[in-house]
Order: structure tokens, then C-alpha cells, then sequence
């Protein structure tokens, strides 16, 4: 029977974190996948011919744990991302466009340029009164973060008299933008979380575009690197159950395979965690919070043309139209295609039960909207449905979060739906990798396991 010191289940960015952690510290790691691909919600694979991501991801310069993960795994991330360092905001039908840069220290000129500047977008009077609604919400997120999770980012923007032009033309990019949610459905404690925790070093902000697939230029190289410390990687791995005996989890099985271990991580995203949990400890009182935390899911389209679809790759958001965000990839991710777009679409529930084709043909009328001509240009593409992305960010469902500890024997969690302050992010699920490796190392040194410090079982029997 195959055993390890600790068995990791999902080789996302929170498994590769804590699967690396656990291994540079001479543990005996096994990492199981269940996708063909290491990278989880940041993958990239080939899709009958036709290269594609699990969705448009941008590297942020203010991250520290991320890049320190890529450092110590011999990876220089400045040689795997291209810095954009600027934004760009479309209105639809010719109502106007900004361009923001995003890099006060890189870039300071554009970046003061770009906040004075772009009247089309914003009047003295919108920025105004987004100014007092930043300073007082980032006051609340850091006094009184349970209130502001009670109400949703419109309210509160409106509470705080922001005008409707800057709700519209500021607070509907970010929030749909960034992760999929029209702002009467956001948290405004996600919202300030996004920019809270990085506030004593924000004049780091950077906005990079990875220069190639994440799984190629980022995740496969981390997994590579755990194997290089002993550990060992599975692929088209996955865990159906969490095996259980006297309380405790001894391992997992794989397909009817049983493997035993001495500690399991469980770094799956948010549903499939809850399915084992519930599978095997659902009615333990302290994973009642995990298992109602609700899901949100994510649909991008991503298209190969004949040529670019637009002069510069950047990161552009589109309010009033399906195309939440969006970005022309060919000088960057993708640069072995004439011209690719990748778009994530809001509201995403709607596409799921939709036909590829016809999500190709709002997606082309919306771009045509923002002045962005692919209709006759594209020569494949491919929709990325993804039920159950992210953990919900819409409000009262913060508290549900748990600790990456639990109470049961042999189990931590992992992943950015844990409780860390990044949220749902590259930096927070590098961080809860981070953190669940501690949880195990902390569990080695309880009277469990002696005064030795050793782990007490080559193998646990199996329930």
C-alpha cells in the first residue's frame, strides 16, 4: 500500500505552496491532482489544438508571498511576467475611455496622469466622492470588518454619496471585473479586502501579464521543484474519499486505490473540499460554517484571430456590456498566435447553460460596442466554464471561512477560501499553503506524536 507523510490533495497554487513548505522541510509529500495539469484555477492546457487558461489572470507587484514562492522555487518571476503597469476602462457606444496607469513607483508620471486626467470618465465631483468613500470604507475594513460584510459595495457607495457616473464607470469595472459580481452583489468588506491588506506597501502596485501558460511558466516549475525535494506529483489523481478510523484521517483513495498517510491537506477548491468533508465528517459541528459557504462561478471566452484585436495587451474592463475584463494576449501570453483574446463574462450565471456559438456572438456584438472589431477575425475558440470558481464574495459569507487547524486529527485546509486576509487571490492562496503547512508542522509537536518530534505511524490502518 503507497503511504507518505502527508498526502496533499489539489496541486492548485495553495497545494503547490504548502506541498513545497512541507517538502523543503524533509517531509514525504505526495501531491494528487485530479485535472491532467498542474496549476488548478491558474492553469493552462491544450484543448484539442487550441492552447487555453482557466481564465485572464494578473500578476499584482504589491504580492510578496507569491513571488517569494516563485524566488525560492528558482523561479525569477520579472522573467516570466511582462509588467503592463496600466488599466484601460471603455465605455460602450462611444461614450469614452480611460486609460490609468497602475505603477506609482515604476511608472509615477502615468500613473499621477492617469488619476488626474480622464474626464471623459470621471468629473472633479465623481472623484470627490470616491476619495471619502475609499478613505472611509478602508477606515471600517480595518476597525469594524464584520459590518462592512454586511452590506453590499453599491449601498455602501451610495451611503457615502458617490454619484452614479462614478459607481458606473469605476466601482462596476473593479467589481465585475475583477471577480465576476455586479456591485449590489458584492461584499464591501471583499471589496476594501482587495487593497486593505496591501495599503503599507501600495506604492508597489504593478499589473503584469504572465509570458506564457501559468501552468507552463509557474506551476509546473513549482511541482518540479517539490519533486526535486523528495516529493512526489500525481496527475489525472482523483481523491474520492477522505478515509477516516477512531476519528481521525489516515488517507485518501484515489479511484479504489487506498493511500495511507500521516496527514492530509486538503487544497481542493471550495465545492470539491465540501464534497469530501461532507462525504466524510459532515456532521461534525465545526465544518458546519465551510459547508454552507456558497460558490460563484466564472465563463471566459477565449478566441484565436487573424490578427491583434487591439495595439497594446493591457488589462481592460468594459462596464455596461458582457465583458467584465478583457485583454489581447498575442504580444504576451500568447505569442505564437496572429492575434488571441481572452474575456471573462458577466454575469457568468447566465452563459452556463448556453451554447458555445451563441456566447460567441454576444460576446462579438458587446466587443463591437467597445470599439473592439474580432467578429471576422476569429478562426477558433473555446469557452472555459468553471460552475464553482471562487468562494461567493457576496456579503455575510466572510465569517464563514475557516481556519486552515481543524479539530480533526490528521486534516488541515488549504486554499484562498480559508481564513487569511488576501482573499480570493494568487497571493491568499499561496499565503493559506503557507499557513496549512505550519498547521501541519504544529501538529508533528503536539503530545500525539511524543517527545521525539517523529511521526508516530508508517501507516495508519485504513477505515
Amino acid at each position: 500500500m503507497e503511504q507518505a507523510d502527508v498526502i496533499v490533495v489539489g496541486a492548485g497554487l495553495a497545494g503547490l505552496s504548502c506541498g513545497f513548505e512541507l517538502s523543503s522541510r524533509g517531509r514525504q509529500v505526495l501531491l494528487l491532482e485530479a485535472g491532467p495539469v498542474v496549476g488548478g484555477r491558474t492553469s493552462s492546457w491544450d484543448e484539442d489544438g487550441m492552447r487555453v487558461e482557466s481564465g485572464l489572470h494578473r500578476v499584482l507587484g504589491f504580492y510578496e508571498a507569491f513571488p517569494d514562492l516563485l524566488r525560492r522555487a528558482g523561479i525569477d518571476v520579472n522573467q516570466i511576467v511582462y509588467w503592463e503597469d496600466e488599466v484601460e476602462i471603455r465605455l460602450p457606444d462611444g461614450r469614452g475611455n480611460g486609460v490609468f496607469g497602475a505603477a506609482p513607483l515604476f511608472r509615477p508620471f502615468e500613473t499621477l496622469g492617469g488619476a488626474l486626467g480622464n474626464f471623459e470618465l470621471l468629473s472633479l465631483l465623481d472623484r470627490f466622492t470616491l476619495a471619502g468613500f475609499l478613505t472611509a470604507g478602508l477606515l471600517e475594513y480595518l476597525t469594524n470588518p464584520a459590518a462592512l460584510d454586511r452590506v453590499n459595495v453599491r449601498d455602501k457607495a451610495r451611503a457615502y454619496g458617490v454619484t452614479e457616473n462614478a459607481i458606473h464607470n469605476v466601482l462596476i469595472p473593479l467589481t465585475s471585473g475583477l471577480y465576476f459580481l455586479p456591485p449590489e452583489r458584492y461584499s464591501a468588506y471583499a471589496f476594501f479586502g482587495t487593497l486593505g491588506p496591501y495599503l503599507p506597501r501600495i506604492y508597489t502596485l504593478r499589473v503584469g501579464a504572465f509570458l506564457g501558460g501559468m501552468t507552463d511558466v509557474m506551476a509546473a516549475p513549482v511541482a518540479a521543484a517539490i519533486v526535486r525535494n523528495g516529493g512526489r506529483v500525481r496527475t489525472r489523481a482523483r481523491v474520492t474519499r477522505l478515509l477516516t478510523e477512531g476519528g481521525r484521517v489516515t488517507g485518501v483513495e484515489v479511484s479504489g486505490e487506498r493511500i495511507a498517510a500521516d496527514h492530509v491537506v486538503l487544497a481542493a477548491s471550495i465545492a470539491p473540499a465540501q464534497q469530501l468533508i461532507r462525504q466524510a465528517l459532515g456532521d461534525h459541528p465545526w465544518f458546519q460554517p465551510m459547508l454552507r459557504l456558497p460558490t460563484m462561478p466564472a465563463v471566459t471566452i477565449q478566441m484565436e484571430l487573424d490578427r491583434p484585436s487591439m495595439p497594446i495587451d493591457r488589462t481592460t474592463f468594459g462596464p455596461g456590456t458582457v465583458l467584465a475584463s478583457f485583454a489581447e494576449q498575442s504580444r504576451t501570453t500568447f505569442r505564437q498566435c496572429p492575434g488571441r483574446l481572452s474575456v471573462i463574462l458577466t454575469p457568468p450565471e447566465p452563459f452556463l447553460g448556453m451554447d458555445p456559438a451563441q456566447i460567441l456572438e454576444i460576446t462579438c456584438r458587446d466587443a463591437e460596442r467597445l470599439g473592439v472589431h474580432v467578429r471576422d477575425r476569429v478562426t477558433r475558440y473555446r469557452v472555459i466554464k468553471l460552475p464553482a470558481d471562487f468562494y461567493s464574495l457576496s456579503p455575510g459569507n466572510d465569517g464563514l471561512r475557516p481556519q486552515q487547524a481543524t479539530p480533526v486529527e490528521g486534516l488541515t485546509l488549504a486554499g484562498d477560501y480559508t481564513r487569511q486576509q488576501y482573499l480570493a487571490t494568487m497571493e491568499g492562496a499561496v499565503v493559506s499553503g503557507r499557513l496549512a503547512a505550519r498547521a501541519v508542522e504544529e501538529a508533528r509537536r503536539r503530545p500525539l506524536y511524543g517527545n521525539s518530534g517523529q511521526w508516530p505511524f508508517t501507516g495508519a490502518q485504513q477505515a
